[in-house]
Order: structure tokens, then sequence, then C-alpha cells
């Protein structure tokens, strides 16, 4: 695809075959784009040029710069050869979105500045590049004159919005989840396949599964939540989907020391309580297949895949009370929200031995889905507020 046809261009720190939930949203959008009929590109890293620097996946073009993340003249490179590729291989005339506070991204809004092409911001993760992280100190003077010319912003909830008007005041906002492809979740399928998988991992059709989706990182919520799960009588499941060893293509490997402690301490804790299933490529059997879904975080771009998943699953979400949880999960409606450990406690207690009134989350969870998180309706509020 030439230059000239690309409508959209979305920069992201990292996309497939990363798990990075901002990555994995962008390819979505992207793809269902796509599949409208417009030419979309993802520039994203290339970590020490492991992957290729260029592939279709989805009807969404990738192009990868390379990204020497280990050494200081490798970052400053990465920024000269994405303002290259910026000013030699990105048409002014296609629309572009920053995901989040990736390295580079203020090369991206002054060379879209000096080529006079429409770009907006999305922030990614609370208490990293919300409008307060990014440019609420006046010694961020640069930030702020910077941000003060991007197109518009999107944000994932109220809690971003509000913090963008605080700092920048009057500004183009469009507030949306990032939402989800629903067709990929046949809740009618929900027995039949909680049945095979729990037959293929060997866990009792009568055991309560708890899941858990991401990085086996500090930031979502361990090792405390362990210690918690620990004290637990009940008997339980905990399934763990996500990162507990990245490649070295991965941005992720940089972490892989402190997630092979969490996964030792993790293991000590709960024993037989506990199973770690890597990364997946299908996550919806594992969504359809378990009793409610946990989020830990303790800071996330609320809502997380993995909520907007779990939601289309017709799972209970039982989350930590963080930034923009408010807008998503209603306590006692499709999940419960928990502050401290007495208050995760009771609530997961109610949700364990509370079948009918688990039953009735599940269909209110679906329902907000069906109602909220449709990528196929949000997709078009996006296309309005970018003007494609």
């Amino acid at each position: 695809m030439s230059t000239l046809e690309y409508s959209l261009t979305i920069f992201t720190a990292e996309t497939y075959p990363a798990v990075a939930g901002d990555g994995r949203n962008a390819l979505l959008l992207g793809s269902t784009l796509s599949g409208k009929g417009y030419g979309v590109k993802i520039i994203c890293l290339n970590p020490n040029g492991l992957l290729p620097e260029r592939e279709t996946v989805n009807g969404v073009d990738i192009h990868r710069l390379n990204y020497r993340y280990g050494s200081l003249p490798g970052r400053f490179l990465f920024r000269f050869s994405l303002f290259i590729h910026l000013m030699l291989n990105c048409h002014k005339k296609s629309k572009r979105i920053i995901y989040g506070a990736m390295p580079g991204y203020k090369t991206i809004v002054l060379a879209s500045l000096f080529q006079k092409t429409p770009c907006f911001f999305r922030s990614t993760l609370w208490g990293f590049d919300d409008a307060e992280s990014l440019a609420g100190k006046k010694s961020f003077f640069l930030s702020r004159l910077i941000f003060r010319n991007v197109n518009g912003y999107l944000a994932l909830n109220s809690s971003f919005a509000n913090s963008w008007q605080n700092i920048f005041g009057n500004f183009n906002i469009f507030q949306s989840f990032q939402g989800v492809d629903l067709k990929k979740y046949n809740i009618t399928l929900k027995s039949v396949n909680s049945l095979r998988l729990r037959k293929n991992l060997k866990i009792d059709e009568s055991k309560f599964v708890i899941l858990m989706v991401g990085h086996l990182v500090r930031r979502k919520g361990f090792p405390e939540i362990i210690d918690w799960l620990s004290r637990i009588d009940d008997d339980f499941m905990l399934l763990h989907v996500g990162t507990t060893e990245a490649p070295e293509w991965d941005l992720m490997s940089r972490h892989n020391d402190e997630m092979k402690i969490l996964r030792r301490y993790t293991e000590n804790k709960l024993g037989s309580k506990v199973k770690f299933m890597g990364r997946q490529a299908n996550m919806t059997e594992f969504y359809l297949s378990a009793d409610i879904l946990l989020v830990a975080s303790y800071a996330e771009g609320y809502p997380p895949n993995s909520v907007n998943e779990g939601l289309a699953a017709g799972l209970p979400v039982l989350t930590r009370q963080i930034a923009g949880v408010s807008d998503v999960i209603t306590d006692g409606v499709n999940g419960y929200v928990f502050s401290d450990e007495k208050e995760f406690a009771l609530k997961l207690s109610t949700l364990m031995n509370n079948p009918i009134g688990r039953m009735e989350l599940s269909r209110n969870a679906r329902i907000f889905a069906e109602e909220k998180l449709d990528i196929e309706k949000i997709v078009i509020g996006i296309q309005t507020f970018v003007g494609l």
C-alpha cells in the first residue's frame, strides 16, 4: 500500500505478536476500520530488531522501527529514525492517533505540527500518561506546549477526561471505552467450553475458577493479592493467563527477573490452587470457562482489555477500586469492587457461595458489553471524532 492510501496511522509501543493491551487494541481498531475499507498503518517499536520490519495482520500494515532500549544511543537513534520515517513515509493527510507516552511520542506530535497533520492522543495507563502525570507540574512547560496543539484527546474513562480538562481546560475530548469484538464470545457455549477446558486442565467441574489475565508484575497487584488469596478458606482454582517470562523481542523481557520471583512466590503460597497458563493465542475459552475475573491492579487504563473481554463473556468482575472503575463496574450489578483485604474476602465469598446471584451478575455483564463495549459501535464514534 502506498503512503497516500493510509487513512489512519496508529502509533503504539508494541503490537502483535506482543500481548500488551494498548497494542492489542490498536490492532483491533485498525482491523475493524480495515474491514470498512480504510487503509490503516501501525508504527511501533522493534525491540532489539528481532521482529520483521513489516508485515500485514488482519488487514493492517505494521511497520516496526528498531529500538535498542538497552543503551542511550539506541534510544536516541530510534527517535531520529522515527522522525525520518514520519517525514518520508507518512503522508500528511493520514490522521494520526498516539497510544500513550510511548518512546518518541513528543517527536510524533512535533512532526505532525510541522506537517500540519491532524494528530490525536490517547492515554493508556493512569499514573503514567494521564494529563497530571504528563504535564501537571509547572516545570513540564514543553509537555504542556506540545499537548495544547494536538487536535483532540481520546479518553478511556471519565477520570482521564477530567484530568485532561483540569490541565488543559476547554479541549476537544472524545470519551469512549476501547471496545471488544463481541462475535468472539458466544455465551451460549459457556457451559460446553467450561467442561472441555476444565477436563483438559484436570480441574474438577465443581471447582470455583478465578481468572486473572495480564503480566505477572507488581502493578497488577502481586504479590499482595496472592497473600490475600492464601488466607481464603473456601476452595478455588486460580488460573493466571499472561506473561510470566517474555522473549527478548518483547519489552516485557525487562521484567523477567521480577516475574520469575513473583511466580515462585505465588506457587509457594497457593500450591495446587494455582495454574500458570502463560500466553495464550485463544483467550476466549478461558473467559468462557471461568467463574469470575479478578483484577487486582493498582493502576490501569480502565477498562483494560481483560475487563472488556471478561464482560463480553458474561464474567462477573471482582476489581480493585482504582481510577475509571466506577464508569464500568457497578457494585453488585455486573461485579464487585474492593478497597482492602477485608472487603475483598467478603465479596469473593459472596461470589463463591451465591451461584444464583452470580448468574444475575453474569447476565448484566454481557448486557453492559453489548451496550457499551461493541467495537463496531465504538469505531463509528472514533471515525467521526478524528474525521475519517
